[in-house]
């Protein structure tokens, strides 16, 4: 595993500017050579683009990609390079080695691994074949992975080709992101879909080199062979994980009947800079595992073989879980007497925890990767060590890996080739006790500037877990010190063994200066997320109002969503409860920037979150406040715009989330045409319902051109409960019973899937989903227990009552560990919690919302002296509804100042009778 290193020094800024630059530079000095200067090259955020003057893609045919290692990718450019420009055939490659070493991690997409170089040939197949040609030979026996979604030209060969887009027709999707889309030769739009198999669409052109008709690989819909047989033993029954890099499954070892779990190790992915890859990643892991045969910490290795290229690590199946799962099914509830684990059982997966670090650290390695992901617990309640490549010599010269949280600054901000010490495991070992007590990463973005140390944070918040975590007062005292930033200043094992064996003592909580456990300055948190949504807005951005990098930037920038419009629903209140003339700048500045480009996208998709009824909406209620009539005909005008019958059903892109504003509009204006629109939406719902085993269910359309096509959810965001909130809303503004009693089968649908647990409610995600039990809005008890709670209030059921209880129970014991948004996190939470101790007059529910809040006050970061909660990715990029600081603030503004929930239309009760809570009875006109 030594690898030598020549040339600067790593750290060095030279170095880093020397990789940044590196592949730009050779592409440049091709143009310079071939003296094609009038070549344009255009930088972008992830790829350079480089094409001859006049030359214009195609819609779309057959292109070609070639593939590199980062070691390889300045000469596979400069070759490939040389070949196209003689061919005066337009390209584009990643931009920097960084850029490549994502292309090929473990990590990437499946259907987007792999491509280097993308190249966008002219329609000649003759020149096709030929241009091929010349790049495989230029690049023939240098190392590149192969790329799933493409058919090699040759075998073994880098260059590799695959039918799709080239400019493409770019339009919005029917899930709301702008994309590339095909055209068929009846001249409709089809998703030019990237799988991680070769599949053309059936009527693409003749194959250019084998010339036959374009047809998927077998197997590529997933109904392939039923039985796998790896090295003529190993029959695979299930797969772990699929992965670029190769995947990982567990299998039955037919020579001995025992249970195995096999990881493959596909040629040249997770490649680096020193030209190892994923193969030399197995075999380390190996040779490691056979080190620890006798020791009992690890697996036992079972064989490594190779079988049609790649490589396979088979070892024996633990049979038990990971910590991670270990650590969230033994969280004990929070009844009053406390969560978290008991200390004695924290005490001795510490001890275990220890004896691990312990081992790795008496044969001369580091770990550099310990976390709870990397941890079994079997079910005689044994740790066991997995995952064992990343272990590395004392001083040994080796590739930088961590997994954010659990990595020691030194990790993180060193070079990239480094020799790792043993102090690097006891800062993870810190972070995976913090993790043992409070099931929460110990992820904390930082101050900017820095104010507060990551130490001192950490402090703070394991102070407030103590409160109500024996665990945690317990092990406070060492958790801190090992997550020092100095490793000199980390305690040794022997002192970490040393405090688990001392007599618990009282834990900081006890001192003067501890925080109390409730209230948080709510109003202080409003107005500083308020100035900070303020300063980053950027009115003068023709394209997004507020930024949102990764998927949020591909989606239409008027949605709630990731766009201006949830933004503005949520200023809106704001001004609302405090009408200054600054604030009334605010909205009135985002509802003009909305007017002045709501005409430029033509389609109307129906959703409330991702289509152009949010948008319509905030436009309504900032009109409203304002007293701007033309903004409110201009929401009336698109709202009549959005289709109310779509192949989607739900609340976030489809049928419900259009009924609902049709609702709204009818509440505000009166006018029967609104009205009538919601009756269409609510036929169309009724239609789309399907008896599955006397369940109700709304499946999204298996034919629609939509990521998703076939998926049957039960929360609101996409599901059974969005669906059967927004008929129970219709029934009580138009009076049809038929409305009422379907979303009635609704709820019965969601009280038969429900899970409880300790006196708590959780829901799957979805028919037949195997995933973790859910408690947030778009999927679980957060979005299950808006709609039940609300049809308890017009049926007076008392199961509905019960099962919103029981759904608040489970968010309130989540909250330590939960993200913060609305989507999928305490802010969407909490705005149930206030549904709830509205409806059931409860001021217990309010005061678990007030919890809420103070968890997410733990997670704040200051940004030039504001205080502003972190969006989703922990970093502060994303202002929009769902997914950031708008939402999050929207709770806030309801916690400190009441009022209605935003998205969800008041709809009068009084037009259906209701029933007195309690009385089990449905009185119907």
């Amino acid at each position: 595993m030594d690898i030598e290193v020549r040339g600067p020094d790593e750290s060095s800024d030279a170095w880093r500017d020397s990789d940044e630059t590196l592949l730009v530079d050779c592409a440049r000095a091709v143009l310079n050579r071939r003296e094609a200067r009038d070549w344009q090259v255009e930088l972008g955020d992830f790829w350079c683009y480089v094409q001859p003057p006049g030359g214009r893609s195609r819609v779309q045919g057959w292109k070609l990609h070639v593939s590199a290692t980062p070691l390889s990718a300045p000469l596979v450019l400069a070759r490939c390079a040389d070949v196209l420009v003689r061919h005066r055939t337009p390209f584009k490659f990643a931009r920097n080695l960084d850029k490549v070493h994502r292309l090929v991690s473990d990590r990437c997409d499946r259907g987007a691994g792999g491509k280097f170089i993308t190249v966008y040939p002219n329609d000649d197949d003759d020149r096709l074949r030929a241009l091929a040609e010349d790049l495989h030979r230029a690049t023939e026996g240098l190392p590149g992975p192969g790329i799933l979604s493409d058919r090699p030209y040759r075998p073994g060969s880098l260059v590799q080709y695959r039918f799709g887009v080239f400019g493409g027709v770019r339009m919005l999707g029917n899930d709301g992101s702008y994309e590339a889309m095909l055209v068929a030769p009846d001249g409709s739009l089809r998703l030019d879909r990237r799988d991680a198999w070769f599949s053309p669409p059936s009527w693409a052109p003749r194959d250019p080199f084998t010339r036959e008709r374009s047809s998927p690989q077998p197997g590529a819909n997933g109904t392939g062979p039923r039985q796998v047989l790896l090295n003529g033993r190993y029959v695979v029954r299930e797969v772990i994980r699929h992965a670029f890099g190769g995947g990982v499954y567990r299998a039955t070892d037919e020579h001995t009947g025992g249970t195995v779990v096999i990881k493959q190790a596909r040629p040249h992915t997770a490649a680096d800079v020193t030209g190892k890859d994923i193969r030399d990643a197995r075999r380390h892991e190996a040779r490691t595992l056979e080190l620890f045969e006798t020791s009992g910490v690890t697996t036992r290795l079972v064989e490594l073989f190779e079988q049609q290229g790649d490589l396979f690590l088979v070892q024996e199946a633990v049979q038990g879980v990971t910590l991670r799962q270990w650590v969230t099914e033994n969280i004990e509830p929070d009844d009053g007497a406390g969560w978290g684990p008991s200390s004695d059982t924290a005490e001795r997966i510490a001890r275990g925890l220890v004896e691990l670090v312990e081992s790795v650290h008496a044969k001369g390695l580091v770990h550099r990767d310990f976390n709870p992901n990397n941890i079994m617990v079997t079910e005689d309640g044994d740790l066991r060590l997995i995952d064992l490549e990343t272990l590395a010599g004392t001083g040994e010269r080796v590739t930088q890996a961590y997994t954010p949280g659990y990595a020691a600054p030194e990790q993180v901000d060193g070079p990239r080739i480094c020799t790792p010490q043993p102090a690097t495991d006891l800062y993870s070992l810190g972070a995976t006790l913090f993790y043992l007590v409070s099931g929460v990463d110990p992820l904390l973005a930082p101050d900017e500037p820095q104010t507060r140390t990551y130490e001192e944070r950490i402090d703070i918040w394991l102070r407030r877990f103590a409160a109500g975590n024996a665990a945690a007062r317990r092990m406070a005292g060492i958790i801190v010190p090992l997550l020092h930033p100095d490793p000199a200043r980390r305690p040794s094992l022997e002192s970490v063994r040393a405090f688990l064996a001392r007599p618990e003592r009282p834990h900081a909580d006890d001192r003067d200066d501890a925080p109390p456990a409730r209230p948080v300055d709510v109003d202080q948190m409003i107005v500083h997320a308020t100035e900070r949504l303020l300063l980053t807005m950027e009115p003068d951005n023709p394209n997004r109002l507020w930024k949102s990098p990764g998927f949020g930037e591909t989606c239409d920038p008027l949605n709630i969503q990731y766009g201006a419009a949830g933004v503005l629903g949520v200023l809106t209140r704001v001004y609302e409860t405090r009408q200054d003339p600054a604030m009334r700048d605010a909205v009135a500045t985002v509802a003009s920037w909305i007017s002045r480009h709501v005409t430029r996208e033509p389609r109307s998709l129906p959703g409330l979150h991702f289509g152009r009824s949010g948008t319509a909406w905030a436009l309504l209620e900032a009109g409203l406040a304002l007293g701007d009539e033309d903004v409110v005909r201009l929401a009336a005008d698109l709202a009549l715009r959005v289709p109310v019958d779509w192949p989607n059903p739900d609340v976030c892109h489809g049928v419900a989330g259009a009924g609902f504003t049709q609702l709204r509009f009818w509440e505000v204006t009166k006018e029967d045409e609104f009205l009538d629109r919601a009756r269409q939406a609510a036929r169309a719902l009724t239609a789309a319902a399907e008896n599955r085993n006397g369940l109700t269910v709304w499946p999204i359309a298996r034919d629609f051109a939509s990521a998703l096509a076939g998926v049957t959810h039960y929360g609101f965001a996409h599901g059974v409960a969005g669906v059967g909130a927004f008929l129970l809303a219709a029934a009580r503004a138009t009076g049809d019973v038929g409305c009422l009693d379907l979303a009635v089968r609704a709820a019965g649908t969601l009280l038969s899937v429900a899970e409880v647990k300790g006196g708590a409610a959780y829901w799957p995600s979805g028919e037949g989903e195997d995933g973790p039990l859910m408690t947030h809005w778009c999927s679980g008890s957060s979005g299950v227990g808006t709609f039940l709670v609300r049809l308890w209030r017009q049926t007076g059921d008392d199961r509905l009552r019960a099962a919103a209880s029981r759904a608040a129970v489970a968010i309130h014991r989540s909250r330590w560990h939960a993200g913060i948004s609305q989507c999928h996190g305490l802010a969407g939470d909490g705005e149930f919690l206030i549904d709830l101790a509205d409806a059931c007059q409860d001021e217990r529910y309010r005061d678990w919302a007030e919890d809420l809040a103070v968890n997410i006050h733990l997670r704040t970061v200051l940004r030039d002296g504001l205080l502003v909660p972190p969006d989703e990715t922990g970093e502060l990029d994303l202002a929009g509804f769902n997914t950031g600081l708008a939402g999050v603030l929207a709770f806030l503004v309801r916690l400190r100042h009441g009022g209605s929930r935003l998205w969800l239309p008041e709809s009068p009760m009084n037009l259906l009778p209701e029933a007195r809570p309690g009385t089990g009875a449905t009185r119907r006109r």
